[in-house]
């Protein structure tokens, strides 16, 4: 079957991977990619340099919690030259502000871009399954939401699908309410949806905000005779004992799409709307020990030497609330057979050769 993905947030860090894997995957159907183009999707769409040239891709600058009429026309396929319609069979929705730090300075924001635009996207969809109600059989939306809803867990616990969402801070709470809203859809209108909650997710083209790519980024600055400058050094909030797990992007849209199949089989699709699964690795590990492992595997590459975390870090000041720690139960993901391909240390260490030969593996 010829599927219509709409991947939204196609231009950024995870959903770039995304539109890869699918036009490498299914090389028949056609790919959509809608991105409002904000600094974490980079305006000049580097991230889309290999899809830009495949023949089944189309990219569409709009913002999703403004342009709804745009949006509704494109997920229903609408032909304006006469011809028939082709609607979206498949919606992947990556499209959020995702900077935790910067939702502190302005939640507002968040809201927007974050509620609005999901709200938005699942009318239109509910739009196009009024339409065409025998569509249902054919149709998935599929939410990428994170773990940081469940809030903090104590070093014996792992959240599981049905865990109580406590989300601290503004930017998980955007996240946590975009869960409830897609799940209400499903329980109101009958729509086909399933939230996806990862770990930490790291890889090549992460936007240099997150701890990885900050890390790396703060390498490129560094010489063997001489301190790195303050202004470059590393930022770790309060005393870097925060433990969070990490999944490569890689893992990620391998998990995505085994899901989606499930999904989509005859006899699943009763089974499978409606649901949560986490997705993650058991790689966790504290902040301040995560940098010394880049640091080390960088030094000892490039220079021979072990890293001197003091003099490649500053502590700063704490977050107003930061959760010590996340971890979930991933039982549901591994019995359907997903299980990560790259182990931590081999995922770091991929990304600073990258750094290292190619001068950026951000």
């Amino acid at each position: 079957m010829k599927e219509r993905f709409l991947v939204t947030g196609g231009a950024g860090f995870m959903g770039s991977h995304m539109i890869d894997f699918l036009l490498e995957s299914y090389p028949e159907s056609t790919v959509i990619c809608v991105d409002k183009l904000s600094y974490a999707s980079n305006y000049l769409m580097v991230n889309l340099s290999r899809a830009k040239n495949h023949p089944h891709f189309e990219f569409i600058h709009l913002d999703m919690s403004t342009d709804y009429q745009e949006l509704e026309d494109l997920v229903m396929g609408i032909s304006h030259s006469g011809g028939a319609d082709k609607p979206v069979t498949t919606v992947l929705n990556f499209a959020s502000e995702t900077c935790v730090d910067l939702s502190f300075e302005d939640p507002c924001f968040y809201t927007r871009n974050n509620i609005m635009a999901t709200q938005n996207l699942l009318e239109c969809c509910r739009m196009l399954l009024r339409k065409h109600p025998l569509h249902t059989d054919d149709f998935a939306f599929i939410h990428i939401s994170t773990d940081e809803v469940y809030g903090e867990q104590n070093h014996l616990d792992s959240a599981n699908e049905d865990s109580r969402l406590r989300p601290s801070n503004p930017y998980s709470a955007t996240k946590a309410a975009c869960d409830l809203i897609i799940h209400a859809y499903w329980q109101s209108f009958k729509m086909p949806i399933i939230i996806l909650r990862p770990n930490n997710v790291y890889g090549p083209r992460q936007y240099p905000e997150k701890i990885v790519a900050v890390t790396l980024k703060a390498l490129l600055h560094f010489k063997p005779d001489r301190e790195l400058p303050k202004e470059y050094r590393i930022p770790i909030h309060g005393d870097g004992h925060y433990t969070r797990r990490y999944l490569h992007v890689s893992d990620l849209v391998r998990a995505v799409d085994m899901v989606r199949n499930k999904f989509r089989k005859a006899g699943h699709v009763k089974d499978w709307t409606g649901q949560i699964i986490n997705i993650g690795t058991q790689d966790e590990i504290k902040n301040i020990d995560f940098v010394k492992e880049i640091c080390d595997i960088y030094m000892k590459e490039k220079y021979g030497v072990e890293a001197d975390i003091l003099k490649l870090v500053h502590f700063s000041k704490d977050r107003q609330f930061n959760d010590a720690r996340y971890a979930t139960d991933l039982s549901k993901i591994n019995q359907i057979g997903w299980k990560p391909n790259i182990e931590l240390d081999a995922g770091i260490r991929d990304l600073v050769l990258m750094t290292i030969n190619e001068g950026t593996g951000i």
